[in-house]
Formats: structure tokens, C-alpha cells, sequence
């Protein structure tokens, strides 16, 4: 597996993903059942409880239990558009993605959190993932809606860059919660192996 460092500039200051590299090098066992994401799979940890999915474009949704079995939960989405149109992809690039993530956290002072990225290889595949922690500006599924902060909060994204259709996850939470999981989410992101060429969901 081919690891790259990245170092993005956010906010007038210079973060290297590998601050939570302590946490992420812990022992974690991933086992639990095969989910297919178009034309991959995923493994999925048992104790991850798959909800129905709020939108067609989400090809997975799950609720992560809280820490100690206390407080508030996390929540998994992984978004799926299908195949790219006239080499396009409809869910926009990495870098679109990645900085949108961004733009829904914040720090103290009310500028974008700072953010970790990572680049890697697995199976042939470009993964990009990025770590922010800070206030979430959670959007709510409903017209006129204004978004719901959240303190104290974490993001895990990952961009899978896949010629039959490029896959994202997204993992938001508490702090603490989102930290105690990186290990096993990374896992679960390394995870990816060819699946049965299942079709995205219609529009």
C-alpha cells in the first residue's frame, strides 16, 4: 500500500495529516457483513446498524452507536452516482469534495476547521480521506431549512476515485466518538474489493 503525505494550508495555518496517528495504528479487528457500493464492496462492521437511506443518491446509511453506549451516536453515509457522463463525474471531484466537507465545519472563531488529508492506493484505487474536527453545520433534509450546529464535533470523508463511478463517505459524530473510530473506518475504507457490478439507484 503506497502512502502519501499531504499538508493543505487552512486558515492561515499548516496541518499534517497524521496528528491522530497514535489512534489510527490502534489494533482494531474489522469484521462484520459485505456491502456493495456499485461495482465495489465494502466490509462493514457488525456493531455499524444500517438505517433506510434519506435520498436515492446515498447508497448506504448506518448509525454508529455511542461511546460506552452513552450520549449521542455517529452516522455513516456513503454516496453513490453512478457511472461517470461523457467522462464527467456527477458527484463532482475530490477536491470539490473534500473542500465542501470542509466548509461545513468550523472553529472557534468562526473560520473553516482545520482540516488532515491523506492520499493512498488500495487495489489500484486512488483514495483520498480528510479529519476535521470542530463546530458541524449539519444540513437538515428540509426546504428552507437552516443548518443545525453541533460543538465539539468530528467529520471523516473519504473519496474513492473508481472508473466505473467514484464512491464517498462520510462519517460525522462527536469528537470523541468520530477519534475512537478513525482506526476502524479506515479499515472499513481499505477494505474495498471488486463487488457484482451492482447498479446505482435510480434518481
Amino acid at each position: 500500500m503506497l502512502w502519501i503525505t499531504a499538508v493543505m494550508f487552512i486558515a492561515g495555518g499548516v496541518v499534517v495529516f497524521g496528528a491522530h496517528q497514535e489512534v489510527r495504528d490502534a489494533d482494531v479487528t474489522l469484521s462484520g457483513p459485505s456491502f456493495p457500493v456499485g461495482n465495489l464492496k465494502f466490509t462493514i462492521p457488525s456493531k455499524w446498524r444500517i438505517e433506510m437511506v434519506e435520498s436515492p443518491a446515498r447508497g448506504g446509511q448506518w448509525r454508529v452507536p455511542p461511546l460506552h453506549g452513552e450520549g449521542e451516536g455517529g452516522e455513516v453515509v456513503v454516496f453513490y452516482f453512478g457511472p461517470p457522463i461523457g467522462g464527467t463525474q456527477i458527484g463532482g471531484t475530490t477536491k470539490e469534495n473534500i473542500e465542501a466537507w470542509i466548509g461545513t465545519m468550523f472553529n472557534a472563531e468562526g473560520h473553516p476547521a482545520a482540516a488532515e488529508i491523506k492520499h493512498h492506493e488500495t487495489g489500484g484505487l486512488k483514495i483520498s480521506q480528510v479529519v476535521i474536527f470542530g463546530t458541524y453545520n449539519r444540513v437538515v433534509s428540509l426546504p428552507g431549512a437552516p443548518p443545525v450546529p453541533k460543538s465539539n464535533y468530528g467529520l471523516l470523508g473519504a473519496v474513492i476515485e473508481n472508473p466505473q463511478g467514484t464512491i464517498y463517505w462520510r462519517f460525522t459524530g462527536p469528537e470523541a466518538l468520530i477519534t475512537a473510530n478513525l482506526p476502524l473506518f479506515n479499515k472499513v475504507i481499505d477494505s474495498v474489493l471488486p463487488g457484482q457490478g451492482v447498479k446505482p439507484q435510480e434518481k
